[in-house]
């Protein structure tokens, strides 16, 4: 296994929720939530970063007894803290072509959409696909406002979009399922858009320069922090991006091939193992946490 980098006094953590901060139970260890904490009684910047909606993001803080910027919806929007009174730092909306299209789409075929707009998750009601929010429901605690007639936002530019369907089955091919759709919208738009896997039934859709790296340059510029003093952490593809921009980007044990073949380091410990805390100290000199 590589060694770990050299420590260095960093001003900034940010941290993926899933699969990196949070256990497979959806918990925070006490571990992680120390290391935090010294962190930011140190003078130093935590940012939780997540495909998640601010308002699901903002409890964790609470749970971590710490304020700091949100970075939601894979970066299309981050926040500032609730003390600096949770401004937008920037916002990289989908624009509505895209976002009508998906509409349409979804609408004519069946399909259930998350279609975001002004801090608001909006869904067709329908019977028929309302396992899908309840799953999304399950997964990120979202409430939904469910509209009769989703089309009525065609115009508009979501946050981003998320079309939720059943897993892919290995060795069972169907159209429908959300591998086998991520092929064909790639192929679509992957050069225009961001369309990207996230949770096995979720395909995600969002602007192209609306990723967790440019959401993050933006916070530190925003905090007048040097790149090469933020920390970043995370476990999937959506925080590939941010583990790469960081001055040290961290794979914790439990993260997809593909991120750890782009971290600057791989954790021996899983998100069930408090990776966070081990991270914290084991690469942050005393500027930081330790």
């Amino acid at each position: 296994m590589n060694p770990p980098p050299e420590p260095r006094p960093f001003r900034l953590v940010a941290l993926d929720l899933d699969g990196t901060l949070l256990n497979d139970r959806g918990e925070i260890s006490p571990s992680d939530a120390a290391a935090l904490r010294r962190f930011v009684g140190g003078g130093g910047l935590v940012v939780l970063a997540s495909g998640r909606m601010t308002a699901n993001i903002r409890p964790f803080y609470d749970m971590l007894d710490i304020d700091g910027p949100t970075i939601g919806y894979n970066g299309a929007l981050a926040r500032d803290s609730r003390a600096a009174g949770s401004r937008v730092i920037v916002e990289t909306p989908l624009p509505a072509r895209y976002a009508d299209e998906l509409i349409d789409y979804t609408q004519r075929e069946g399909f259930h959409l998350n279609y975001y707009l002004d801090e608001q998750l909006y869904a067709h009601d329908d019977p028929n696909l309302r396992r899908f929010a309840d799953l999304y429901s399950r997964q990120t605690g979202a409430s939904f406002l469910f509209v009769p007639d989703l089309p009525r936002f065609r115009g508009g530019e979501p946050t981003k979009c998320i079309l939720i369907t059943d897993p892919t089955v290995p060795g069972k091919p169907d159209p429908r399922h959300r591998d086998e759709l991520y092929e064909s919208w790639h192929a679509r738009w992957g050069n225009e858009i961001t369309v990207m896997r996230t949770n096995p039934e979720y395909l995600e859709f969002y602007h192209r320069e609306a990723s967790k790296a440019n959401a993050l340059a933006a916070v530190a510029c925003h905090y007048g922090i040097e790149q090469s003093l933020t920390l970043a952490l995370g476990d999937n593809y959506n925080d590939l991006s941010m583990i790469e921009w960081a001055g040290c980007g961290v794979a914790v044990g439990n993260a997809t091939p593909g991120v750890k073949a782009g971290a600057d380091w791989v954790s021996p410990l899983t998100n069930d193992e408090s990776a966070v805390a081990d991270a914290i100290q084991r690469l942050a000199s005393s500027r930081g946490s330790v």
